[in-house]
């Protein structure tokens, strides 16, 4: 969530096939009897069932321990204490600042979410995250599998009452509930009069909190309860925010970097430019012919900059 980077050589997904995948599919619980996956696969999000909470690498202690061994990057760990609002930039914070592992080690009381990312590069983790993304690959098929980059593995951590205030990603999230409880709204990406093409150009541009939560907007998304083994799908830039009940909650997100959306975020990013110069650019989408001039344009840009040495 909310990582917008991926690093040239570092080791992510290598999807397996048939048997394999679909065997590992089984061994996380994972099936998908009525289609779901492939029905709704980056249209609208779906909840299915999973089996990881029996896994003692989400119990607390071994976060604990495992927040040991990350470096002092923000692309490993984030995290964030005291109360916040739905509607409050991704980066507030309110409390005290507490180390990453008091964080986690006292997060039944301190009223903190955390984040630790590229969970698939770790010697413990990695070979559980990549089964995990083989499954999910085999079961929504050739439309995430062509198209993905790189899968990434992010566990998030939350302490109990705390807010995920209101955001977007660039990734495709299959996000699963290990333990406690929490409300998980989900709204629609391609309802421009709740997420307007200026809020992700804003986005896609760097600004984390380009979308805008809506106050009267709020009971339009889709409202899960999500309970430990319960999996919800986020589709591409569909706005979501999450709220935790009387418990620690421990989930895990599976997230895929994909072609289609780094084109179509270059689009956006272009278009938050040529904004700024008073023009109203087509959003992608709009004109094939005119998102083609734009990235062809981007390209020649970047071929132009690495002639000159900038």
């Amino acid at each position: 969530m909310m990582d917008q980077t991926t690093a040239e050589g570092e080791q992510g997904l290598r999807p397996t096939h048939g048997a394999m995948a679909l065997a590992a599919a089984e061994g996380f619980g994972l099936s998908d009897p009525a289609g779901l996956f492939k029905q709704n696969y980056n249209r609208k999000s779906f909840t299915f069932d999973h089996g990881l909470g029996g896994n003692p690498l989400f119990e607390l202690d071994q976060l604990v321990d495992y927040a040991g061994r990350l470096p002092p990057d923000p692309k490993f760990s984030l995290w964030s204490n005291g109360k916040v609002g739905v509607d409050e930039g991704w980066d507030a914070s309110a409390g005290p600042r507490y180390s990453l592992q008091d964080t986690i080690a006292n997060i039944a009381a301190n009223n903190s979410f955390v984040m630790l990312k590229r969970v698939e590069l770790d010697s413990g983790y990695g070979p559980v995250m990549r089964k995990l993304m083989e499954a999910l690959v085999e079961l929504v098929g050739p439309s995430l599998r062509d198209d993905v980059i790189l899968g990434r593995g992010t566990l998030l951590i939350a302490s109990p009452g705390r807010v995920t205030s209101y955001h977007i990603d660039a990734d495709t999230n299959f996000l699963f509930q290990i333990a406690g409880d929490k409300i998980f709204a989900v709204y629609d990406q391609t309802d421009r009069t709740l997420l307007s093409d200026e809020e992700i150009e804003r986005y896609c541009a760097g600004d984390v909190n380009g979308a805008q939560y809506k106050e009267s907007r709020r009971q339009d998304g889709c409202l899960y309860d999500l309970r430990g083994g319960l999996a919800v799908h986020v589709p591409c830039m569909a706005p979501h925010w999450a709220q935790v009940r009387d418990t620690v909650s421990i989930a895990l997100s599976i997230n895929f970097d994909l072609r289609s959306i780094g084109r179509l975020a270059r689009i956006y990013k272009l278009n938050h430019r040529l904004r700024r110069f008073g023009l109203k650019p087509a959003p992608p989408g709009a004109s094939t012919w005119r998102d083609q001039l734009k990235l062809a344009s981007l390209d020649g840009l970047k071929t132009a900059r690495r002639l000159v040495g900038k």
